[in-house]
């Protein structure tokens, strides 16, 4: 299945993005390119692979836990478009007054 620039600008407004000419013209050849070799991994046989059931971790790399400084309620809402009761605003969540 190819991609085409129709697809990637419908994709596109579904997902509310607004592309460049530029940018549809390059994200169609990426996805293009990306679908091409998803097309050419699906003709390896894997008849003699057993499926994965889960993957095993041998070892993470997990951080100690320790207290560091955090940015105070007004700094974290500094930049904020509009805030609500000491938090970030969000109009599909919270009432307009």
């Amino acid at each position: 299945m190819a991609i085409t620039r129709d697809v990637v600008v419908h994709v596109a407004k579904l997902a509310c993005l607004e592309l460049s000419d530029a940018e549809i013209t390059k994200m169609t050849s990426d996805l293009d390119s990306i679908l091409g070799h998803v097309e050419e991994l699906a003709k390896l046989d894997t008849s003699q692979v057993a499926p994965t059931t889960h993957l095993a971790v041998e070892q993470l790399g997990f951080n100690a836990d320790a207290a560091k400084p955090t940015l105070s309620t007004a700094q974290a809402l500094a930049e904020a478009p509009r805030t609500h009761s000491n938090g970030f605003a969000v109009p599909a969540f919270v009432e307009e007054t």
